[in-house]
């Protein structure tokens, strides 16, 4: 007879809890949020990151395999890995698996860089690859010596180079500002630093 009111006080307890659970959802409710939400982030966040990822990962597979998704994952992550480090990282390691071989993947998304993939017997290696510098826009009159790129460029590393470049989109200079010679390796980590800055390409509207 001890066990069994034990047992009836805490199932008592639970609908009282159940009742008072209701009544702060009905406030929020009241306040103009959505319990249903509510409840799915309240079990969000029982959860670990790794399982959350986890099952974020498999929710696209599986809406992407039955052809609800709206993107297909790979598109997705691609489309991040000029801004999220770790997207790219993952893209990567995706796309190692489908070097084919003797030949090659190139991936470049946003202001990425533009990275190659390439199988041999040894393995699938990775590298980034540089673009060529722009070549200098035709004019109809010479650049004075002051303002040709690379006169009065500093004397700087690369990432030096990069921080220059934020500096000067801090400073609301524009993008042709960059001091460094179309050849020069710091110029495309100025012009990197510039957009990184600016959110842009420094074309247009972000």
């Amino acid at each position: 007879m001890s066990f069994i009111e034990r047992i009836e006080q805490l199932q008592a307890q639970k609908r009282d809890i159940s009742d008072d659970e209701k009544v702060v959802f009905a406030e929020a409710k009241a306040k103009g949020y959505t319990p249903r939400y509510m409840r799915a982030l309240i079990k969000l966040r029982k959860k670990t990151p790794s399982e959350r990822d986890e099952d974020d990962a498999m929710m696209e597979l599986y809406l992407a395999s039955v052809g609800m998704a709206r993107e297909t994952p790979l598109f997705r992550s691609v489309s991040g890995m000029g801004v999220d480090v770790a997207a790219r990282e993952k893209v990567i390691e995706a796309l190692k698996l489908l070097a084919p071989e003797d030949g090659e993947i190139t991936v470049k998304a946003g202001g990425g860089p533009r990275m190659r993939l390439w199988r041999d017997k040894e393995g699938v290696h990775v590298e980034e690859v540089r673009d060529a510098p722009p070549a200098p826009p035709p004019s109809a009159e010479p650049q004075s010596e002051a303002k040709r790129p690379g006169k009065n460029a500093p004397d700087c590393t690369e990432d030096q180079a990069f921080e220059l470049g934020r500096v000067a989109r801090r400073n609301d200079e524009p993008v042709i500002a960059n001091p460094f010679a179309w050849n020069d390796p710091c110029r495309r980590r100025w012009d990197e630093g510039w957009r990184d800055e600016d959110g842009g390409d420094g074309m247009g509207p972000k």
